[in-house]
């Protein structure tokens, strides 16, 4: 490694997300960059790297978080000096903020497969931790709960579940009494699309630990 950073003599040596929680050479690359005296920076990749993975035991020369509340873990949880962290937004989510629908809502009911344009609830699954119950099942439940609501308003409301892309294996007939399972991977346009309309046009969104939220 110290061979290859040598060799492609780069300015600065960026990482994530060196939260620690899986195998990974990421700190061997963070230890030959500072061997070689290379400034290095780590990228605070998703909301909950720093206040629900591992520690930062090696420091980089400089952390990038998303905002205050980012900058205050990497100081309160991690020990990171203030000096060495700065705030720059959320790189990987960024494309998302100024976003707009790409189509109206009737449209995209009809693509989700939704039953009609009425009002509708949006389940986000989550990737959770390895060796965590299914989450279908819980929603299952949560979506039998609701249809037993004595609120007509309720117990009627359209729900739509999207998968995680992660944890696909849970749902393998994609279907839910009561539901529509409906959702891929956002990693196009289209798929990117469908993501964010369906945040969108939702009433309410429901979650337990997901980036969507």
């Amino acid at each position: 490694i110290v061979r290859y950073i040598r060799e492609a003599r780069p300015d600065a040596v960026l990482i994530t997300p060196l939260v620690g929680v899986v195998a990974s050479p990421q700190l061997d690359y963070l230890y030959s960059a500072q061997a070689l005296g290379i400034p290095t920076a780590l990228c605070v990749w998703s909301w909950d790297h720093l206040s629900s993975k591992a520690l930062i035991r090696t420091l980089p020369d400089r952390v990038l978080v998303w905002n205050p509340t980012q900058r205050q873990e990497a100081v309160d949880l991690h020990g990171v000096p203030p000096d060495r962290v700065v705030v720059t937004g959320a790189q990987c989510f960024d494309r998302w903020f100024d976003r707009q629908p790409s189509r109206d809502r009737a449209a995209f009911c009809r693509r989700a497969g939704l039953p009609d344009e009425e009002p509708y609830v949006l389940y986000v699954c989550s990737a959770l931790f390895r060796g965590s119950p299914p989450e279908a099942a819980f929603v299952c439940g949560w979506v039998r709960a609701i249809r037993g609501a004595s609120d007509p308003a309720l117990s009627r409301l359209n729900i739509l579940v999207r998968p995680h892309p992660q944890r696909l294996d849970e749902w393998p007939e994609r279907t839910v009494e009561g539901a529509t399972v409906w959702g891929s991977n956002p990693i196009d346009e289209d798929s990117r699309a469908d993501y964010f309309d369906s945040l969108s046009y939702s009433t309410a969104v429901v979650g337990l630990n997901t980036s969507a939220l």
